[in-house]
């Protein structure tokens, strides 16, 4: 059976999204792409996606195999290109870019997911898809890429449900650019 992690951009006061909804990103570097990206998205993992955030990369990615500056970079769009993806969209029903589409409730879909995929699923999509994660029971894990900036306004993907959730520290690591990589494990 997989497992799901939810990966993520955080600022240090807790934002992903502005509240325009543009993704909070990090600065790129060496260290992002060897702690981050190759951790986030490598051989025997499946990534899940929420509609928006897989139109964007499904146009970004594939022209990054021949628009990327370093072999580093080019070898990283190759994996990204070749992973198996899912999109969650009611609205989407055909998709290319290695990727089929699940509808319906969340949890459903996921628990058939995790039975159907035996390593890791590694949700890196949407501010609607992460607050539908941490709402179910089907997560495992939380990977945090908290940003060494304050964004004083924005959205989050937690605090207005009313729910409260619990994880296990797993790891940490340190970048370059300052930001820091936490991985947890859900409580249950």
């Amino acid at each position: 059976m997989g497992t799901l992690t939810l990966a993520m951009f955080m600022t240090l006061d807790g934002f992903t999204e502005t509240t325009e909804g543009e993704m909070i990103g990090p600065e790129w570097s060496d260290d992002l792409l060897t702690h981050w990206a190759e951790v986030n998205a490598r051989e025997g993992q499946m990534l899940l996606y929420g509609r928006k955030s897989f139109e964007f990369n499904s146009i970004f990615w594939p022209t990054m195999v021949e628009k990327a500056e370093t072999a580093d970079f080019r070898a990283f769009a190759e994996v990204m290109n070749g992973l198996p993806k899912v999109v969650v969209s009611d609205t989407l029903s055909e998709v290319g870019w290695n990727a089929r589409v699940v509808n319906g409730p969340l949890d459903k879909a996921v628990r058939i997911l995790k039975g159907e995929f035996p390593g890791e699923i590694v949700a890196i999509g949407g501010m609607t898809l992460a607050k539908g994660l941490l709402a179910g029971d089907e997560l495992d894990g939380l990977r945090l890429l908290l940003l060494p900036q304050v964004a004083v306004r924005g959205r989050s993907i937690f605090g207005d449900d009313g729910l409260e959730r619990r994880f296990t520290l797993v790891s940490n690591q340190s970048l370059d650019t300052g930001a820091v990589v936490l991985s947890y494990q859900a409580k249950r």
